[in-house]
């Protein structure tokens, strides 16, 4: 269900069946009965889980020309990368970071290209409005 988005909207991160559902956040049952996590820490990772899983889906970039080759940075997972996932169904695996993809060899080959593009575009479409507006 959740991938027949293929150029996916904030909506798709909540695009699931039940039971997929399930299984998605089994790693919440995994940390709730296997170390003494207090309630609080599993609450906030629950809305950490949800604003990144949306901004995975936003369909456009909020991160800067030059994140994803950044020494630290390009192994966190952006939204170009996985709007590629969505795309392409081969590839891009990561859900927050990018280092089985980078380890395994299943990071797109035109990730970086994509992800360059795309910001150039939006930084050009920022000047532009400045522009327009000043």
């Amino acid at each position: 269900m959740h991938h027949k988005s293929t150029n996916p909207s904030p909506w798709a991160s909540f695009s699931f069946q039940p039971a997929e559902a399930f299984i998605e956040s089994g790693i919440i049952y995994v940390f709730a009965f296997t170390f003494p996590v207090h309630i609080i820490h599993i609450l906030a990772f629950l809305v950490f889980m949800t604003l990144y899983n949306v901004y995975g889906h936003l369909g456009f970039e909020i991160f800067p020309r030059g994140f994803n080759r950044h020494w630290f940075f390009k192994w966190f997972n952006t939204s170009v990368n996985h709007n590629m996932h969505h795309q392409y169904f081969k590839g891009n695996y990561g859900l927050y970071f990018t280092w089985w993809d980078r380890l395994m060899n299943t990071m797109h080959r035109e990730y970086d290209n994509r992800f360059e593009t795309v910001t150039s575009e939006t930084t050009h479409l920022r000047k532009t409005k400045q522009h327009d507006a000043g």
